[in-house]
């Protein structure tokens, strides 16, 4: 999950285990995504972007965001380029495998190592800044994936 402009910073890393579920999601959204934009942006207007992953897409989630008033960013489905929260768990997931961890107590410890070393000011503003570029280059494309 993420803000869409995180330049603000982003919320905690919350780990789950297993496939997570829309029922599951919503729990996520509830309790870990709505205190952090109410922390890092406080009143300020926000706009929240997801992946598309299955249980993104779910009725029952889809009304809570309705419900709760979570402006979303609508974007094509092939075009993951527009989602810098890829590009930063791109970056987090080359930090883990250079530490080859070998088991989930250990892959857990590089993810938090990396995490916390990784998502850095100057990082998230680059990616923040890169979204007009992002945005003109898919729209040139028809929405069409682009080397990003």
């Amino acid at each position: 999950m993420g803000l869409h402009d995180f330049s603000y910073g982003v919320g905690r890393l919350h780990i789950v285990s297993g496939t997570v579920k829309a029922m599951d999601y919503i729990e996520i959204l509830q309790n870990k995504l709505l205190p952090t934009a109410r922390y890092l942006l406080g009143n300020q207007s926000w706009i929240f972007q997801d992946d598309n992953a299955l249980c993104h897409r779910a009725k029952v989630v889809q009304k809570w965001l309705e419900d709760h008033t979570v402006n979303r960013m609508n974007w094509p489905e092939q075009s993951p380029d527009l989602n810098t929260t890829e590009s930063l768990w791109f970056k987090i997931g080359y930090e883990i495998s250079k530490k080859k961890p070998s088991n989930k107590r250990e892959l857990v410890e590089a993810l938090i190592f990396s995490f916390s070393h990784i998502v850095r000011k100057d990082l998230l503003l680059k990616l923040v800044h890169s979204m007009p570029k992002r945005c003109r280059a898919v729209s040139k494309d028809n929405g069409w994936p682009i080397k990003y």
